[in-house]
Formats: structure tokens, C-alpha cells, sequence
């Protein structure tokens, strides 16, 4: 490996980072109070249901044609304590609580994405046109 080599890979991780950075720093300052989130379950692409997140436990039962999930909303969070998949992996996803964050099953076409309903009107993280 050569000198320009190695100072190609350095400006290459550096350009990443900075990247990476702006990124966090940009979601880290959306600010929102508890209770202002909601959770958006989607089944088939289609949503199945909006909850708003909040301190008190509630148990959501979700059956279709793909398969049965139950959802867990508490501590203004949400988490999935059940799923029939062969592979559970959603059920590793853990507890979910920030915007942006998402569990998604696979076998059972099930997205659980959390959204900030009031979040700023320039957000540049939204999709801007499908073509």
C-alpha cells in the first residue's frame, strides 16, 4: 500500500464522518414533549392503526392473513412481545421511543414507525416525490 493509497482511505473515512455527524446533529435537535408522540402501524403497506404513545400500558393484538403480532405500548414507548415468525427478529428490536425510529417484521408485513405529528414544516429528511 503507497502513501496515496493510505491518504485516499483517510479523506474517504473523514468524508464519511462528516457526513454521519451533520446527520446526527440535525436529528438530534428535534425537540418534542412526552405524549406528543405516535406510533404508525402499517400491515401490507397499508396503515392498520395510529397510536399515540403514552405513559399507561396497552396491549395491541394484531392478527391478519400474514400472521399474529402483539404490541406493547408503555413509558411513552412501544415494543413487540409477540410474533409467529420463524425467525422473531422484530421482538429484538426492542422498545422504541424517539421519531424516526421503526420495527419491522418481515414475515408479517408489519411497520411500527414512530413520528413526531408535530415536527417542523422543514424537515429535509422527508420523501420529496415518487417516481
Amino acid at each position: 500500500m503507497k502513501r496515496g493509497d493510505f491518504m485516499i482511505i483517510v479523506l474517504v473515512l473523514l468524508l464519511a464522518g462528516s457526513i454521519y455527524g451533520v446527520k446526527w446533529m440535525n436529528t438530534r435537535g428535534e425537540h418534542y414533549a412526552q405524549g406528543d408522540l405516535k406510533a404508525v402501524i402499517t400491515v401490507n403497506g397499508k396503515t392498520y392503526k395510529t397510536i399515540a404513545l403514552t405513559k399507561e400500558e396497552q396491549t395491541i393484538e394484531i392478527k391478519t392473513k400474514f400472521g399474529h403480532n402483539t404490541l406493547k405500548v408503555y413509558d411513552y414507548g412501544i415494543q413487540m412481545t409477540y410474533s409467529d415468525a420463524p425467525l422473531p427478529i422484530a421482538m429484538e428490536m426492542g422498545f422504541i421511543s424517539r421519531p424516526k425510529q421503526q420495527i419491522i417484521c418481515i414475515p408479517a408485513r408489519l411497520m411500527v414507525e414512530v413520528i413526531n405529528p408535530h415536527k417542523s414544516v422543514d424537515d429535509d429528511e422527508e420523501l420529496d416525490a415518487v417516481i
